[in-house]
């Protein structure tokens, strides 16, 4: 017997080693895997070979008991291990061909159930969206049905304040998040699901997170990052503030004058040469 087996894990070290061990020790076998990042947790998908005994509640079962939540099991067959590249240029191929058949093969690709794809599958479904609408413009051909609802990735965001700051949503995705420390040095953290990264939704954060904090009162605050972070520095910039920049003990620092408050230990030369 073969099944998909879809199910979200803690975004901590072992959490998948535990769910491999118990469909081990069960004399389950996995042959193929996808793993979808997002903020706090992973979406992992899984295609399990079993004994023949084994049903499909078994077996959500077991992966619930191995710390899955959100599980969902389906019966399939090994068209379900071919390469997920392969599967995703043949669509986009077909979707060359004909641009009306988008529906289709997302639901063959992702399932019927939009609301349960992860941040990463709704920006694979949005890109291909986009190039089966091209296609039609440019042949001038039938356009694409909106049967499917899909959320393209450059728009869409919507932000919303939370008790320890913000949060920036696509449709039911959390796909990063602005948060304050109760701290004296107001220290403010932003995190980004990796699939939509590099869209200016952590720029707009840190903007927004930058109003919030001025309207709250404060004349200061301090973003903090891990030192390899590559994007934190076009993200401040971006967001024409006047900060100063330093690494700390593999932590980025950014201080961050608010409208009315001075950029701590800044002199008139280095702001000049910030120009923020």
């Amino acid at each position: 017997m073969f099944f998909r087996v879809r199910a979200s894990l803690t975004d901590r070290p072992g959490a998948l080693a535990l769910l491999a061990t118990r469909c081990g020790d069960a004399g389950l076998n996995i042959l193929g895997l996808q793993i979808f990042p997002d903020l706090g947790q992973v979406t992992d998908e899984l295609v399990i070979s079993t004994p023949e005994d084994w049903t499909a509640r078994a077996v959500a079962e077991l992966v619930g008991g191995a710390g899955g939540d959100e599980v969902s099991v389906e019966p399939c067959t090994t068209h379900d291990l071919i390469d997920q590249p392969t599967r995703w240029l043949g669509a986009a191929q077909d979707v060359v061909d004909d641009p009306s058949a988008l529906p289709h093969l997302l639901e063959r690709l992702l399932g019927p159930h939009p609301e349960k794809w992860s941040a990463t599958e709704h920006s694979r479904a949005g890109a291909l969206t986009s190039l089966a609408e091209g296609v039609a413009a440019r042949s001038g051909r039938e356009a694409v049905p909106g049967s499917v609802p899909i959320t393209p990735r450059s728009s869409g965001v919507e932000y919303a304040e939370t008790p320890s700051g913000l949060q920036a949503r696509i449709g039911g995705h959390v796909v990063g998040v602005a948060g304050f420390a109760p701290t004296a040095a107001q220290e403010l953290t932003i995190e980004v699901a990796p699939a939509w990264r590099r869209l200016g939704i952590g720029t707009q954060l840190l903007t927004r997170g930058c109003a919030l904090a001025a309207a709250r009162g404060m004349t200061e605050v301090v973003l903090l990052a891990p030192a390899e972070d590559e994007g934190f520095v076009s993200m401040v910039c971006g967001a024409g503030l006047r900060a100063r920049i330093k690494v700390t003990q593999g932590v980025l620092q950014a201080r961050i004058a608010l409208p009315g408050g001075p950029v701590t230990g800044l002199t008139g030369e280095e702001r000049v040469a910030l120009g923020r």
